[in-house]
């Protein structure tokens, strides 16, 4: 049920851009985003960080679209998320000195320290090639393309770079020597 949540604004967003504009999409993304954190916390399911951003990015920029009836908006809104996300990573790399991947998966995946830090890295400049990519079709491509990138380009993006994830990091687990991992 929560991964359905993850993907129910998206969803949501592209059948009702099919269906009738930008701006009845976007309005409807702003109530699937809002939905969504309601339905996470009655699940009882967490409701992250992440999730904090995107209902703040989708409130903030699909007012100004609607409001003044412009789709720039919207359409930069999937840069500025990216971007917070990479500085989100990076920063708490920094600051707390251990990957917030490490934090979510290092309980179920064993690899050294350096490992999920290269990994973090890679996973901060993928978001920024993603924010760069999508600005630049969001301003040089029709309103089409980029909601066709936006839903099916990007979510194939992310597939691939889990699975070279995963790939990454079975290829430098190291199960049989614990002391290796602390490096």
């Amino acid at each position: 049920m929560a991964l359905m949540l993850e993907y129910l604004p998206l969803i949501a967003f592209f059948v009702v851009y099919k269906a009738a504009d930008i701006y009845w999409a976007t309005a409807v993304l702003m109530a699937a985003t809002l939905v969504q954190i309601i339905a996470l916390k009655w699940l009882k399911s967490p409701v992250t960080g992440r999730h904090w951003v995107i209902l703040g990015a989708v409130m903030v920029f699909g007012a100004f679209t609607l409001v003044l009836h412009d789709d720039w908006f919207v359409k930069i809104k999937v840069s500025i998320i990216y971007l917070l996300m990479a500085l989100g990573l990076v920063g708490t790399l920094w600051w707390r000195k251990q990957s917030p991947l490490e934090s979510l998966f290092g309980n179920d995946i064993k690899v050294a320290k350096k490992d999920w830090q290269i990994l973090t890295y890679g996973w901060a400049l993928f978001l920024l090639a993603i924010a760069a990519v999508n600005w630049y079709i969001a301003v040089n491509w029709s309103q089409s393309a980029w909601v066709n990138f936006k839903v099916f380009g990007v979510i194939s993006l992310f597939l691939l770079l889990s699975i070279a994830s995963g790939i990454f990091l079975y290829q430098r687990a190291k199960q049989h020597d614990p002391e290796q991992l602390q490096q």
